[in-house]
């Protein structure tokens, strides 16, 4: 009986979060997520390329986050968003990491954005 109730309980929570991507309207827009495989890639993107230019020795987080508003002519207004780089620490870079980044900051900055 302890099993079962332990299946049920999984059953109920895991049947609403599986369906949580479908559209309950039936409009075919979704939100795109997509894995991305570092290893075994062939194709560089220019975010990858600029990577290099990262210092060794330190695990970074990259978030890029941007709105594309299409429903202006404001060519300014178009874009708008983030763009942010931390290590391991989570905390805002020192001047001196700042300045170590600085060139990989330039390579999104001229390439990706």
């Amino acid at each position: 009986m302890k099993n079962f109730s332990y299946v049920l309980l999984l059953g109920a929570f895991y049947i609403p979060t599986s369906f949580a991507d479908t559209s309950a309207t039936g409009n075919s827009q979704k939100t795109a997520h997509q894995q991305i495989a570092v290893q075994g890639s062939s194709h560089q993107g220019a975010l990858r390329k600029c990577t290099d230019l990262l210092p060794a020795g330190h695990k970074y987080t990259i978030s890029i986050v941007g709105t594309s508003d299409k429903t202006t002519q404001n060519a300014k207004g178009e874009f708008t968003g983030k763009f942010e780089v931390s290590d391991e620490t989570k905390q805002t870079l020192n001047q001196k990491r700042a300045k170590e980044v600085k060139p990989f900051i330039q390579c999104v900055t001229e390439t990706v954005l």
